[in-house]
């Protein structure tokens, strides 16, 4: 019986102390930063190439435009990722809060189980460009912020995963040969240039 006694402390104790985690770590804060040697204009649009997503946000399936204009402020996104094999697709609204062309963009993200807010700044100084990114999740719920934090303490999870996915962003700015910004060479019309 004492067995029995000590092993429903452990139990309680353990489920405190997994409940803790969510009291006192609210939110799960991480980032990451990356230079390329490519001009910011560059690095914003591959960025910004909803065409690329697939190659650099691991688990990411689409996205759709439900409202506004397309990257303005205010403008909202239906989300689709994929956690992993085996896993159901889940959907994510993106808002975006702020933006401002090659310098940042700010987005909130909200789920069943999170609110997400990610900033991505953009930086050129001799030609090379810096891209940081600013993220925080908050779960939903005591359950969801305990597990969001227990994930990031012992594993680093987030800052895992962001890290992950920054440096195949910066893989691809890096060897990037689309030329986004084309420079249009006027049409010269013979017979108007003739009289």
């Amino acid at each position: 019986m004492k067995i029995l006694k000590y092993l429903l402390i452990g139990i309680l104790l353990l489920v405190g102390i997994f409940l803790l985690f969510g009291i006192t770590n609210k939110s799960v804060s991480y980032g990451h930063t990356f230079t390329v040697d490519k001009p910011v204009k560059e690095a914003w649009a591959v960025s910004q190439d909803f065409n690329l997503f697939d190659q650099w946000l691991e688990g990411f399936k689409s996205i759709e435009l439900l409202s506004g204009e397309q990257a303005a402020v205010g403008s909202t996104y239906k989300v689709v990722v994929n956690p992993g094999d085996g896993q159901e697709d889940f959907e994510m609204t993106e808002t975006i809060k702020s933006i401002k062309e090659y310098d940042h963009i700010t987005m909130h993200f909200d789920s069943e189980m999170m609110d997400f807010d990610q900033t991505i700044t953009f930086k050129e100084s001799d030609g090379k460009t810096t891209v940081s990114t600013d993220s925080k999740v908050l779960g939903k719920g005591l359950f969801m912020r305990s597990m969001f934090a227990l994930m990031e303490k012992l594993g680093g999870s987030f800052t895992t995963q962001e890290a992950k996915n920054m440096e195949a962003l910066k893989v691809l700015i890096q060897n990037n040969t689309k030329d986004y910004y084309p420079v249009l060479t006027p049409v010269v019309d013979m017979e108007a240039a003739i009289q």
